[in-house]
């Protein structure tokens, strides 16, 4: 038995992924489209988990654990479909110039490595099609970056986002799991499926809610009849970064992003359908040993303190997913949660 007293969950200062040393952020949007761009400055171990049927990815296959690169430099997620790939792009050129990347030998040369994802936001708004992220916005992005505070809802990856018919947006949220270990999310929500109950309007993973964070959210005014599908379905996608100051393998961090997608799953319904792309990343800064979590189990304590990381990242992406709901802004048509359910209410207590 382990006789450690639980530990009171907590979010972070923050409530924000930069809650976890070592995770900076930045956004970038234009005319209802962005980019966002999550960097580990001193490198992190990286994994991924693919689940939707139309993925739009770069540098995927890197992050599978028989594959020798270990560590990334950052994560980019983009609007654009296929075509804010090229994001990515002003990112590697950025890190460059700041001499970081995998070492090459001679001093001064570094290859980036940037995996990344796409959601489908293109001709919304009144946008053009050809009106998209570039490799710019990778780069203004990157300009953008902190490790504190940053906005979400209607910025960066997230701003040209719908979530099953209301404006979706740039979602984040953080864990304190005690003895150091701190758990963040980022995610960018497009869906196909829902967010909401049907039946109530409630948000679906508003249970999940640590220390007041959604505010007084209350029962929704009223409950509308049920949004008309779009008649164009395939331009979903949710796409996220789970991140970690714990010291995991490849192997360890493929597991953290395949868990974290039951977060998502819980939050969205239906979820990684044959019209999303849904990826999760993980991201491992490795400042705290993975045994740091004192969790004990019959296979020993290494593989019960990665399924206790895994449950909270799973958590905190669903907690990401309702922030990003509840601080969307509603875009000409396109109504957002707190304007169709909840009067315009702005209940949000995000730090």
């Amino acid at each position: 038995m382990n006789d450690t007293p639980a530990t009171v969950l907590r979010p972070g200062p923050l409530n924000l992924i930069t809650d976890v040393p070592g995770i900076e952020v930045g956004n970038h949007q234009a005319n209802h489209t962005g980019t966002t761009v999550i960097l580990a400055r001193a490198g992190a171990v990286g994994g991924v988990d693919v689940r939707g049927s139309a993925p739009g990815t770069r540098e995927t296959d890197l992050l599978n654990p028989v594959n020798l690169v270990d560590r990334v430099n950052a994560i980019v997620l983009s609007g654009g479909s296929a075509f804010g790939l090229a994001a990515a792009d002003g990112v590697v050129a950025w890190l460059e110039e700041q001499g970081l990347g995998w070492p090459l030998g001679p001093p001064g040369q570094v290859v980036p490595i940037v995996p990344g994802a796409v959601l489908f936001d293109l001709d919304r708004f009144g946008r053009d099609f050809q009106d998209r992220p570039t490799a710019a916005f990778g780069r203004r992005a990157c300009e953008a970056l902190t490790s504190g505070g940053f906005a979400l809802g209607n910025v960066g990856a997230g701003a040209g986002a719908i979530a099953g018919g209301l404006k979706g947006g740039l979602g984040s949220a953080s864990l304190d799991l005690g003895q150091g270990v701190r758990v963040g999310a980022l995610v960018a929500v497009n869906p196909f499926g829902s967010v909401v109950d049907p039946r109530t309007g409630a948000l679906l993973a508003a249970h999940l809610e640590i220390d007041g964070e959604f505010g007084p959210l209350p029962r929704p005014t009223a409950i509308p009849a049920p949004l008309t599908p779009s008649p164009t379905p395939v331009r979903n996608t949710t796409i996220a970064v789970v991140a970690t100051n714990l010291e995991l393998t490849k192997a360890q961090a493929t597991k953290l992003a395949q868990m974290a997608q039951d977060g998502l799953a819980r939050a969205i319904s239906p979820a990684h359908t044959l019209f999303d792309g849904d990826t999760v990343f993980a991201l491992a800064t490795g400042q705290v040993p993975l045994a740091s979590l004192q969790a004990e189990a019959a296979w020993g304590p290494v593989p019960a303190a990665l399924i206790r990381a895994g449950a909270a990242a799973a958590d905190t992406l669903s907690r990401a997913i309702v922030h990003a709901i509840l601080q969307a802004e509603s875009v000409g048509e396109v109504p957002c949660y707190r304007d169709l359910y909840l009067g315009g209410q702005n209940l949000s207590r995000h730090h």
